[in-house]
C-alpha cells in the first residue's frame, strides 16, 4: 500500500505546473460552487481533500465521508476571496443516528460594484450589477462492513442571480470511500450531476490519503469539472503531540493544487515572504479542544496566495456536541 500511495503522489508532482488558463473556463453554470466554501481544511490541503473528507464538511466534497460523523455538529465559515466576492454565510449541520449520519448545509456569495459595459466595451454609467449565488443541500451516508465502506449521497438546489438573470437548478452528488486499514483511504465522488453543464457543471473526483503514523496524513486527489481540465490537488497535515499540549490539538496544513497561472503579485508582505509567485500553493492550521464547556470546538484556517488577484483565506468554527 505505501508504494502505491508513493507512486501515486509522485505522478500528482510530476503533473503539478501550473496550468495555463482554460479555454473553457467560466462556460459551465455554478462556477462559484468551485470556490471551496465550507471547508478550511480541505482549502488549505490544496483540495486534496475527496479521501479525507468527514463531518458535514464532507457535503461540499464527499457525501460518503458523513458517515465518519461520531457527535452531532455545527458549522460556520466564511470565505473572503477575490474581487471583493465573499461569502458571508454558509452555515452546515450533521446528525449521526447509529451507522446512518443525515446532515444539511447553505451557502451565499455575493458580490457588487462591477465595471458595467455595452457591447462595444464603453462603461455605462449610474449602473448597479450584483451577484447573488447560493446553495442548500441536504445529504445522507451509511457505513458498512465495522466502518471499512462509507457510501453517501445528497441533493442541493443551486441558485443563481447574476445581474438579474435567474434560474434555480436541482443537481445530486453521489460518493464513495474505502477503509481497507486504518492508514489508507480510497474514495471517488461525483458532484453535480443531472442537469446540463450550462446550468451547472458536474465535477468528478478520486483520490486517496494515507495516516503515516499517529500525527501526519497525506492526501491526493484528482479531480474534472465538465467545464475545465483535469487537476490535481496534494496536501498534508501535521498535528503536534498532546503530550505537548493541555487544551487540545493543533494541526499545520499545506497543499497544492495546480490552479491557472495567475501571475506575479507586488504585495511586500507575499514578497518578502516569496510567495508573490505561489499560484497553487496553500497553507493553514487547526485548533482544536474537547474541554469548551463540555462541548467540542475546532476553529480551522486557510490562506492562499492567488498572484496577481492578492490573496484568499477562509476560516470555519465547528461546534460538536
Amino acid at each position: 500500500m505505501r508504494k502505491t500511495l508513493g507512486a501515486m503522489l509522485l505522478a500528482a508532482l510530476a503533473a503539478a505546473p501550473a496550468a495555463a488558463i482554460d479555454p473553457s473556463a467560466g462556460t459551465g453554470g455554478g462556477a462559484f460552487l468551485k470556490l471551496g466554501q465550507g471547508s478550511a481544511r480541505a482549502m488549505a490541503l490544496g483540495h486534496s481533500y475527496v479521501a479525507l473528507a468527514e463531518g458535514s464538511d464532507a457535503l461540499t466534497w464527499n457525501p460518503a465521508g458523513l458517515a465518519s460523523t461520531q457527535q452531532k455538529e455545527a458549522v460556520y465559515s466564511y470565505l473572503r476571496y477575490v474581487q471583493d466576492l465573499d461569502t458571508p454565510l454558509y452555515l452546515a449541520y450533521a446528525h449521526p443516528m447509529g451507522r446512518t449520519v443525515w446532515g444539511a448545509n447553505m451557502a451565499y456569495v455575493s458580490a457588487t460594484g462591477f465595471d458595467t459595459r455595452d457591447s462595444n466595451g464603453i462603461p455605462i454609467p449610474d449602473t448597479n450589477v450584483s451577484v447573488h449565488d447560493g446553495f442548500g443541500t441536504i445529504g445522507v451516508a451509511r457505513s458498512f462492513w465495522y466502518e471499512k465502506l462509507f457510501l453517501g449521497g445528497a441533493m442541493r438546489l443551486v441558485h443563481e442571480d447574476n445581474g438579474g438573470n435567474l434560474h434555480d437548478t436541482m443537481v445530486g452528488d453521489v460518493g464513495v470511500t474505502i477503509k481497507p486499514n486504518s492508514s489508507l483511504s480510497l474514495a471517488f465522488a461525483v458532484q453535480n450531476f443531472g442537469t446540463h453543464v450550462t446550468n451547472v457543471a458536474s465535477i468528478v473526483r478520486g483520490g486517496a490519503a494515507y495516516k503515516a503514523g499517529d500525527f501526519v496524513n497525506l492526501a491526493l486527489e484528482l479531480s474534472e469539472a465538465a467545464d475545465t481540465g483535469a487537476r490535481v490537488g496534494i496536501g498534508a497535515e501535521f498535528q503536534v503531540p498532546e503530550e505537548y499540549l493541555e487544551f487540545g490539538q493543533v494541526t499545520f496544513r499545506v497543499g497544492y493544487y495546480n490552479s491557472d497561472n495567475l501571475g506575479q503579485s507586488f504585495s511586500g508582505q507575499l514578497q518578502g515572504l516569496r510567495l508573490d509567485r505561489a499560484s497553487g500553493l496553500s497553507f493553514g492550521f487547526g485548533l482544536f479542544t474537547s474541554q469548551a464547556f463540555g462541548y467540542g470546538l475546532g476553529v480551522d484556517y486557510a490562506f492562499v496566495p492567488f498572484g496577481s488577484l492578492g490573496t484568499v483565506d477562509q476560516i470555519s468554527l465547528k461546534l460538536k456536541f
